[in-house]
């Protein structure tokens, strides 16, 4: 008795339930008929309309027409096949209803790459306050954080483009600096990684020494000028520091390139001499890897931690 007690008031509860579904879908099928006939009513002739409105009307036709049949198809189908249905119509709701309440995940790449430049404007500051230490030498950050300039007056003569006995002390005592600290953001032989120096797990794609001239002088003559700085001072590096040339990027190549670009990247305006003398610089410029996906972050991370064999 007790078992047919409770059944009847299950039954009851679920033939409530399926009036309710049954009413709801046939409201819905009431405001579908109401559009239909409202689109019935936007259909003329082709012809004298723009065929572009007649098409998008066409469209939405065809839409509701498909959704129409869907909830025929609920309607003509027996008790259990409507309750399998509602509980998927429910589950997709309560599914998009979490999905609306929980707050958008974070895009990893634009996280790592934000971490990058962090590292890298963290690494540049601590460069610049140790080559502070050298005198004569005008060092200063970038606006961008992306790169160390320095004033070429005191590294060359004028017009020269290999460095005063000064200039190459100078240059030889950067190297030193570089050499110290390019170990924790590169990879190869001489790579020293570590999350206390290298928080973003940054990695070093190229480290370019750059020259850059004012603009007076013809632009093959400021290219030539440029270039010929750049290279004097890479040698002088690489000559007295050969192991900077151990420090590599994804691609097991050196960081350490060279580049020239005359008059064509000036950082003020060449209408004043202040303008002049600084555009007148070598730059070190610290160009990050930039991961083309997110498995590449991984891959990173794994290349600096990875423990040589």
């Amino acid at each position: 008795m007790r078992g047919a007690g409770g059944t009847r008031p299950q039954e009851e509860e679920e033939e409530s339930v399926f009036i309710s579904m049954a009413d709801m879908t046939i409201s819905f099928l009431f405001v579908i008929m109401i559009l239909l006939a409202f689109f019935a009513t936007q259909f003329t002739d082709p012809e004298t309309v723009p065929r572009s409105q007649y098409d998008e009307i066409l469209k939405q036709k065809n839409e509701i027409e498909k959704e129409l049949r869907k909830v025929q198809t609920i309607i003509g189908a027996s008790d259990l096949q409507v309750s399998d249905e509602v509980q998927a119509m429910k589950e997709e709701i309560e599914d998009l209803r979490r999905r609306l309440a929980m707050p958008d995940a974070p895009n990893q790449m634009e996280v790592y790459n934000n971490k990058v430049s962090e590292t890298r404007r963290t690494l540049l500051t601590s460069l610049k306050k140790q080559i502070d230490e050298i005198k004569g030498v005008n060092v200063s950050i970038s606006a961008t954080f992306e790169s160390l300039q320095f004033s070429g007056d005191g590294l060359f003569e004028t017009n020269a483009d290999v460095p005063t006995a000064t200039g190459s002390l100078r240059v030889s005592k950067i190297a030193e600096i570089l050499d110290r600290n390019l170990g924790c953001f590169s990879l190869g032989p001489r790579k020293r990684f570590s999350p206390d120096c290298n928080p973003g797990y940054a990695v070093i794609d190229s480290l370019q020494v750059e020259g850059h001239t004012d603009d007076r002088g013809t632009d093959i003559l400021n290219m030539r000028l440029s270039a010929n700085r750049a290279s004097s001072v890479y040698s002088l590096m690489t000559s007295q520091r050969p192991d900077l040339l151990n420090f590599n990027n994804r691609s097991a190549q050196p960081v350490l390139s060279v580049a020239g670009f005359g008059k064509g990247r000036p950082i003020q305006s060449n209408a004043t001499d202040i303008g002049k003398d600084a555009n007148r610089r070598i730059d070190l410029r610290f160009i990050m890897a930039v991961p083309a996906k997110e498995a590449d972050i991984s891959a990173i991370k794994n290349a600096l931690t990875e423990v040589p064999r």
